[in-house]
């Protein structure tokens, strides 16, 4: 008798394609309302770190508020959460920038984490795309066990316009590297109505053995 375990069945997929779908929409939701608190002007030289904590604060602030809409009471966000991972241990684990989950039910409990770039000089692009940047997602770094992850942009200088441009031309200058999948690049997509030019991109990741979608999210600073 095969121990592999059993392949669910199809309508059970559709419907946790159908719940994580949800579940990232809510996630940019979130963000959108946290970064509209912000003063961004105050923050167009700020470091990655600043930026992050400031976001992070006001996510938590609108997940908080008398107000709020009853699924929020089911989310939590984490600035710097330690990630583990095999062979790291303690101050070695990587800490990803900002990472979501969804509580309120039982086993394990879905997440999404979000690695922060800069994008303010020539060589932010490098920085995004780097080993550092979605390189992390791409080597399994982060979300290893998970089908979706995030990019987000800080745009410091510019038009995010810009920034998507150069940021998919250097995806298409070597396509291996990213293990880019088809639809190759960066592909538009719409998560919430208060977010400029969000984009998708899709990698193999050989390392870990699945896929990752990966949403790109650009904020004005």
């Amino acid at each position: 008798m095969s121990n592999d375990s059993p392949t669910p069945p199809p309508m059970a997929k559709s419907i946790a394609r159908l719940y994580q779908s949800a579940f990232v929409r809510k996630c940019h939701t979130l963000i959108a309302l946290g970064h509209a608190r912000l003063s961004a002007p105050s923050l167009r030289a700020a470091q990655e770190t600043e930026i992050t904590g400031e976001l992070v604060r006001e996510i938590k602030a609108v997940l908080q508020h008398d107000a709020a809409p009853g699924w929020m009471a089911h989310f939590y966000v984490a600035d710097d959460p330690p990630q583990n991972a095999p062979n790291r241990l303690g101050k070695a684990r990587r800490r990803v920038d900002i990472e979501f989950e969804r509580g309120g039910q039982r086993g394990s409990r879905p997440r999404l984490h979000y690695e922060a770039k800069r994008l303010y000089r020539p060589g932010s692009v490098s920085d995004y795309l780097g080993a550092e940047g979605l390189g992390l997602f791409v080597a399994g770094e982060y979300g290893s066990m998970q089908d979706v992850g995030g990019m987000i942009g800080y745009v410091q200088s510019d038009e995010p316009a810009m920034w998507v441009a150069k940021i998919r031309g250097g995806l298409a200058a070597d396509p291996a590297r990213f293990g880019l999948r088809l639809p190759p690049g960066l592909v538009a997509v719409s998560l919430s109505a208060r977010l400029e030019l969000t984009q998708l991109s899709h990698h193999d990741r050989i390392v870990v053995g699945r896929p990752i979608a990966i949403y790109h999210t650009f904020l004005r600073f």
